[in-house]
């Protein structure tokens, strides 16, 4: 696997489930992992991160390093948030290869698991034709050394970034992205994010799969 270096008030609800692992859903509603009639799907592709060191003329800083959580490969994160540029900021993103372009589309939900630092962070749908970053985001908070599945519910138009960017989810997107939040900065991070899941209706996955498009490069 390749490597290369306004929000709102929302409801965080969290629940003990199964496993003893923790669920977080920030939104409208509490969520839980979608399961009649759905297909989980593994999102994959290219891990890269970014600060607005790197093109807004910041100071913030970001490294990641690839570990393991459960058996499977997991991405942490570490860092630190200033206000050099006044909305200071840093994060990272999976650049999906082209089938999980396609499921991502089609999805009705995306889960993760995170261990994070007791910190607020955002999960954006990067939408390439959005205008003033205006993507789907979704706010999630974390529990500081606790592993937690945050399940984001693609479907609900309330999460929109802006009005009317919902709309735009079922076309092109360029991959999930996570940023730090704007309520704590400045200060230091850390997040491992690991078994990201996408989760399509059982009739568009077999779609998907009986049809699928040619690899192309991002």
């Amino acid at each position: 696997m390749a490597m290369t270096g306004k929000t709102g008030t929302m409801l965080c609800v969290a629940v003990v489930a199964m496993l003893g692992v923790t669920l977080v859903a920030c939104g409208t509603r509490p969520q839980a992992i979608p399961a009649e009639g759905m297909v989980p799907v593994p999102a994959t592709g290219e891990w890269i991160y970014f600060a607005d060191a790197d093109s807004d003329g910041g100071s913030s800083s970001i490294e990641m390093t690839v570990t393991q959580e459960g058996g499977m490969p997991a991405f942490h994160f570490a860092g630190e948030i200033t206000t050099m540029f006044r909305h200071g900021f840093a994060g990272f993103g999976l650049r999906p290869d082209r089938a999980t372009v396609e499921f991502l589309k089609a999805a009705e939900s995306v889960s993760f698991m995170v261990r994070g630092d007791g910190q607020r962070y955002s999960v954006q749908i990067v939408i390439p034709d959005a205008t003033e970053h205006a993507y789907f985001w979704f706010l999630f908070d974390t529990v500081a050394d606790e592993a937690i599945r945050v399940v984001v519910p693609i479907d609900d138009p309330a999460l929109s970034g802006w009005t009317g960017q919902a709309e735009m989810l079922r076309g092109p997107t360029e991959g999930l992205r996570w940023q730090t939040h704007e309520s704590w900065r400045p200060g230091t991070f850390e997040l491992t994010v690991w078994d990201v899941t996408l989760y399509v209706r059982e009739g568009a996955a077999a779609g998907i799969r009986a049809n699928p498009m040619p690899e192309m490069e991002f």
